[in-house]
């Protein structure tokens, strides 16, 4: 008896383990927000982490008057958790590549099927354009 209880008390909680990858959202059936969406170009330097994660938008705003603010909506393909690194690089309009306190590489971890933002504001006013490098973990 005490073996049937510990193998189903061991069931339950794989099942409950299994149930904390996914993630489940709402939103508006008709949006009201309206994006700035950016026409991209991808290069694309490593298959696999392609199949793991995609790219579903980018948006651009602008904030404090005259900083250039990127989002990009990432999604993880897989249905398992994956750790991610990302970085901003931000350019001026002359193409040359700008410094800031953004510009360092952070981590995210995306649930299975999980989409998520990220975002970064430009280190200065001079930043005409942006490039997003992720790499996996």
């Amino acid at each position: 008896m005490r073996l049937l209880v510990l193998t189903t008390t061991l069931a339950a909680a794989l099942l409950g383990a299994g149930c904390a990858t996914s993630v489940n959202t709402v939103s508006r059936a008709e949006p009201t927000a309206t994006p700035n969406y950016v026409a991209d170009q991808r290069v694309i330097t490593d298959a696999s982490l392609s199949r793991k994660l995609g790219i579903v938008s980018v948006n651009q705003a602008t904030v404090s008057g005259n900083l250039l603010q990127i989002q990009v909506t990432l999604e993880n393909r897989s249905t398992r958790p994956q750790a991610f690194t990302y970085k901003f690089d931000w350019i001026a309009q002359d193409g040359m590549e700008l410094s800031g306190p953004t510009t360092g590489w952070r981590q995210i971890q995306l649930q299975g099927r999980e989409v998520r933002a990220v975002s970064a504001i430009a280190p200065s006013p001079a930043a005409a354009d942006f490039r997003l490098k992720v790499r996996e973990n």
